[in-house]
């Protein structure tokens, strides 16, 4: 049998040769894919970590772009702006005719609640929408001081029983007693919870600095403030802008803090009644019992940053 002759010409003995000479060579491709993976990988890591840092709105948009304006969408799906950005129209002081301005600003498409000297914090208090509202859902974007404590109330009422004010200051007392802790007499008495809304509360508080928060998970960003704890604690940035979300469909409501839903409860339920009786509020007669309110943002002397706030009513329950 005659078998084909294979030429090597002197180009493929050069390679051969070098190829001995320098095994690392022959890998030289492979290696680049491999890095090239790493890379990839380490970068997809990295962009992670970011989203995590600086989350994205509610519905998993960017939120970057035009400021306290609602999309096409959003229009025709019924929502409506609580803050145009440049005002404070729908909004007054919770108890007062008028918006209080000196507690309260609007600068560069913001409303901060402007922190003031301890003696003069009474003064202040919560602003409240001016339409009450019942089935709702409810986003804004948020941002809090170091160390900062505020929240979001809804179903609030003005007109409620006059003996919250007292039984407040009551347990104050009792909370100053066992902490051994002292306040002046002239901001001891029931007026001082005059301008604070009582009623349910979407927690929004520096989880890690705020002493409140670190005394217990119902006190913590999107718990039902000292009622019931959210499922887990969620990623916060305290340099960027993090979003809250209320949704009250008759008696369940929902709390979603950056696109996932921490709480839900049933009011009136007897899960929460059970709540409420081993809570601050169990002496405020008719506590969470109101089905139709004010939305309330809380004033709790700390410098707190809210945009893109909006509300769409939904049908009645």
């Amino acid at each position: 049998m005659n078998l084909p002759k294979v030429f090597i010409t002197n180009t493929s003995r050069e390679t051969m040769t070098h190829r001995k000479r320098n095994p690392g060579s022959a890998c030289l491709s492979g290696c680049t894919v491999r890095i090239l993976r790493l890379f990839l990988a380490s970068l997809a890591f990295a962009t992670s970590l970011i989203l995590a840092v600086f989350p994205a709105g509610a519905d998993g948009s960017s939120k970057a772009g035009v400021q306290n304006t609602l999309s096409a969408k959003e229009k025709s799906g019924g929502w409506k702006l609580l803050f145009d950005g440049k005002t404070t129209s729908g909004w007054r002081g919770f108890r007062k005719p008028d918006f209080p301005s000196e507690c309260w600003a609007v600068k560069d498409g913001i409303l901060k609640r402007v922190k003031q000297p301890d003696s003069k914090r009474e003064e202040c208090g919560d602003i409240v929408t001016l339409n009450q509202y019942d089935n709702f859902e409810f986003q804004l974007e948020w941002k809090i001081e170091p160390g900062g404590n505020s929240g979001v109330k809804y179903l609030v009422l003005e007109n409620r029983p006059s003996t919250w004010e007292q039984a407040y200051l009551d347990h104050h007392l009792i909370s100053l007693k066992e902490s051994g802790k002292t306040e002046p007499p002239e901001r001891l008495t029931p007026d001082r919870w005059k301008h604070m809304s009582m009623s349910f509360e979407l927690q929004l508080i520096d989880d890690t600095k705020n002493a409140d928060a670190r005394s217990s998970p119902d006190r913590i960003t999107g718990a039902l403030y000292d009622l019931m704890a959210p499922r887990q604690r969620s990623v916060l940035s305290l340099t960027d802008f993090n979003t809250a979300r209320i949704v009250v469909r008759g008696p369940q409501i929902e709390h979603w803090i950056n696109g996932a839903k921490v709480v839900e409860f049933e009011r009136g339920g007897a899960e929460l009644q059970k709540l409420i009786a081993g809570s601050k509020f169990k002496h405020l007669d008719g506590f969470g019992t109101f089905a139709k309110g004010h939305i309330a943002l809380q004033d709790h002397n700390s410098e707190v940053w809210f945009k893109n706030i909006k509300i769409r009513e939904l049908a009645g329950q």
